[in-house]
């Protein structure tokens, strides 16, 4: 990564939670309402973890309690093997934008859509994929509608308040589904009777329960997730519009497209990259970090190239990039 005196001279007004990482001259400085930071402590007659703080972004999809819960362990399984605290940056929606471009982070995480246009933008490189049981490589986005509605098909959306994530970077949160809408003849910008942003997927299904909307935007695995915590009774309790007939473990609407990547940045150390990808790769099957984080694994990053073409159609933020 490349520093400068101007971030020296920004240490004066840095909380002490980050002087206390040993932050000195040369090292990022992140703005503290961005900044999460994990315990990358090692564990008893591991390796001493030493030296400058290797910075991980990671996109919030819900909140930043969740995502704490779910790669902090991975965070510090990184930080003990490779002898390096590492910590975590929670992105939101633009900040996963604006941190790349400002050189604040060694790696980042986001969903594919969000994590090809920072690529294109700011030439990212994809390390590696997260793989999850039962789905491996693949996810999808689904329609929702409350189960008590009349609605079972596209065209019964005419007319109706819909909720998605976000227009231009949620992938299975939003950008999925209006792709496939359109595919289908029907233009959500102009057939909804409104169309807004929610930020937490799981408010987007509570408010179908609540009767404030009536069509919701959410990714493959959502509603077993909010089975899991509480927020649902049963699944049952929404209904996938044209769900697609195949053997995907998830019933799901949109076509499949590839998980989660990790990336790099333009200027991330070689060796530390080598180190970061390797840990990722061999990382043991039973390790409890993968439990926290939900996932199976991490392969060698898979083609990511069909996006560019959604991308593309829809004139998303990174459309029109070189």
């Amino acid at each position: 990564m490349r520093f400068n005196l101007s971030r020296c001279i920004r240490l004066q007004a840095v909380p002490l939670v980050l002087l206390s990482l040993g932050i000195a001259c040369g090292a990022p400085v992140l703005d503290s309402t961005d900044v999460e930071i994990t315990d990358t402590q090692p564990t008893q007659n591991a390796a001493p973890v030493t030296g400058d703080p290797v910075y991980f972004g990671v996109l919030a999809i819900d909140s930043a309690v969740s995502v704490n819960e779910r790669y902090g362990p991975l965070l510090n399984y990184l930080s003990t093997e490779i002898g390096r605290p590492v910590e975590l940056v929670i992105l939101s929606q633009e900040s996963q934008f604006t941190k790349v471009a400002e050189e604040a982070l060694d790696f980042t995480t986001n969903n594919p859509l969000a994590a090809v246009q920072i690529q294109r933008l700011y030439d990212t490189e994809f390390l590696v994929t997260h793989t999850r049981p039962k789905t491996g490589a693949q996810f999808s986005g689904l329609i929702v509608v409350n189960a008590n509605s009349d609605m079972t098909s596209i065209q019964d959306l005419k007319g109706r308040k819909a909720a998605c994530v976000n227009f231009q970077t949620a992938a299975a949160g939003c950008t999925f589904q209006i792709y496939h809408l359109l595919q289908n003849g029907f233009d959500p910008y102009k057939d909804f009777s409104s169309f807004v942003e929610n930020k937490s997927q799981d408010n987007i299904v509570l408010a179908l329960l609540n009767n404030t909307i009536d069509v919701g935007f959410i990714r493959t695995g959502q509603l077993e997730k909010m089975v899991k915590k509480g927020l649902l009774t049963s699944q049952d309790e929404v209904r996938i519009i044209d769900v697609v007939e195949d053997d995907f473990f998830y019933s799901h609407t949109t076509d499949l497209y590839p998980e989660w990547p990790i990336a790099k940045l333009p200027d991330t150390d070689p060796q530390l990259v080598e180190q970061v990808q390797s840990a990722l790769i061999s990382i043991p099957s039973d390790h409890p970090a993968l439990e926290s984080l939900r996932v199976e694994g991490f392969v060698p990053a898979v083609d990511y190239s069909r996006l560019d073409n959604l991308i593309e159609t829809l004139q998303l933020k990174s459309w029109d990039a070189n």
